[in-house]
């Protein structure tokens, strides 16, 4: 089933219903060093778009993520175009990294 929407509030994301997500990060490789994601995650930098199908599934989810939500953005909207169910989190790294402190203390 394709999402309705491009972008999503993590946070609004049931715990649960999270763990069916795979995250993935666009951010270029420089980025991740700074900034690391707090989670397992495929990196697959913008920058290498289109990226290599073999490695997605159309029938898993994404929360795909960059360092404020404008790449992701696009990337969601062409990786949907395909057949992919796939979403924006609003605010990237930041968004993502808040979310999985917040699980790690309940």
């Amino acid at each position: 089933m394709k999402p309705a929407e491009i972008d999503i509030d993590i946070h609004g994301i049931d715990p649960e219903d999270f763990k069916k997500y795979e995250l993935v990060d666009v951010r270029e490789d420089e980025e991740t060093q700074e900034w690391p994601a707090q989670a397992e995650h495929l990196c697959m930098p913008c920058s290498g778009f289109p990226f290599n199908k073999e490695v997605l599934n159309k029938n898993k989810p994404y929360l795909i993520f960059c360092a404020k939500g404008g790449r992701s953005h696009r990337v969601a909207e062409l990786l949907q175009a395909q057949g992919y169910n796939a979403v924006s989190v609003n605010n990237g790294i930041a968004s993502v990294n808040a979310y999985l402190e917040g699980l790690s203390q309940k």
